[in-house]
């Protein structure tokens, strides 16, 4: 029994005074922190996958280094890109996931994400969106006066109230929603304009994982106020002039806003019916009305709430015939319907629905506007 406790000792012994010491953990400062990762696409098989890693030493000439592959799987990119720079790397610091437009409707992004939250070490939080043209081309461009690009792009998707109307999704975002059964996913739109700067220009809107089409912001935002959001960016509206001959626009900056969603419950013949209250400050107007006076408020806001009563509808027609649900009124139905329910029955259900809406716009201040 000694014998055999000495050699099992002596062989303890041996592996661990030949371990390679190359290849133990490596130190904070030999690690690659992977920023933001962008998908293009090549074919059903193949995606060109690109790598921005910040630059720790002052010294450097570029902040961020970028890499480019093609690979299958995402973590394949991570490998080879390893043999190609000193660093190892690491997803642990990701914070923004990219798609081109052709990547996003060509082959959909849940595969992707899928593969990437199996991994303990990215986060749940970080960004998703979808670019116009090339990721690489978007990661390889220079911004001018702009921080390195994987602060840039961050802060860029990061939530403020002037952006409010997009939906900001994160990777368990998109997960949740493609597979909760009642609701669809959407997520940025971003363009390059002015060679040099990037801008969420739009909302890219999911079927099935694939993309299917863009809402522009104005209507955007009139969904994010039916998902129940409060904190909307302000919003320009368009109605009649005084004397019935042409158009007036106003901006108005909510204060508050509300809604309220009435079903039937019905799913062979659905009934949906929202209610929108919104009040505001008007904060810029090009109209001749003289907005103190109360009659002439008042008819400000019924011409207000007409014309978004008309974004709404066509806001809502617009998933009706590309058949998604972003808002999730599926949700609504379940309650009644929860024996047999698929998202495929609901949205069938839901592209032949009646719809109708009502919107409520109240005035509460015209600041120092006569």
């Amino acid at each position: 029994m000694k014998k055999a406790t000495l050699l099992f000792m002596t062989i303890i012994f041996v592996f661990i005074g030949c371990a390679d010491p190359n290849l133990e953990h490596p130190v904070i400062e030999d690690l690659g922190m992977v920023g933001v990762m962008g998908f293009d696409y090549i074919d059903q098989d193949n995606i060109k996958l690109s790598l921005t890693l910040p630059q720790p030493s002052k010294d450097a000439e570029e902040q961020v280094q970028q890499f480019t592959t093609t690979v299958q799987l995402p973590h394949q990119a991570m490998m080879d890109i390893s043999t190609l720079t000193e660093k190892t790397l690491t997803a642990a610091q990701l914070r923004v996931v990219l798609f081109s437009e052709e990547f996003a409707r060509k082959r959909g992004a849940m595969k992707v994400l899928e593969n990437l939250y199996r991994d303990p070490q990215v986060g749940s939080n970080i960004f998703i969106a979808v670019v116009k043209g090339n990721v690489e081309d978007i990661l390889s461009a220079t911004y001018k006066d702009k921080p390195e690009i994987n602060n840039y792009i961050n802060e860029l998707l990061t939530p403020r109230t002037m952006t409010a109307f997009s939906p900001f999704s994160t990777i368990h975002n998109f997960i949740n929603r493609n597979t909760d059964e009642v609701s669809d996913p959407s997520v940025p739109y971003l363009e390059r304009v002015n060679g040099d700067s990037l801008k969420i220009t739009k909302v890219a809107i999911f079927k099935n994982d694939q993309m299917v089409d863009t809402l522009e912001p104005e209507e955007a935002k009139l969904v994010e106020a039916m998902k129940g959001k409060k904190d909307l960016p302000p919003l320009s509206i368009t109605i009649p002039s005084a004397d019935g001959t042409g158009e007036e626009q106003f901006i108005m900056k909510f204060t508050t806003s509300d809604v309220n969603v009435k079903v039937n419950g019905n799913l062979e013949k659905p009934k949906i019916f929202v209610h929108l209250y919104a009040r505001g400050s008007v904060v810029d107007y090009d109209g001749t009305r003289h907005l103190s006076s109360r009659k002439n408020r008042f008819e400000v806001e019924e011409d207000a709430s007409k014309h978004l009563e008309q974004k709404v509808l066509r806001a809502l027609a617009f998933f009706q015939e590309n058949e998604v649900d972003p808002i999730g009124f599926g949700d609504y139905f379940r309650l009644y319907n929860a024996r047999g329910w698929s998202k495929e029955k609901w949205i069938e259900a839901f592209s032949r629905a009646e719809i109708t809406t009502h919107v409520e716009v109240r005035i509460v201040s015209t600041g120092t506007l006569k």
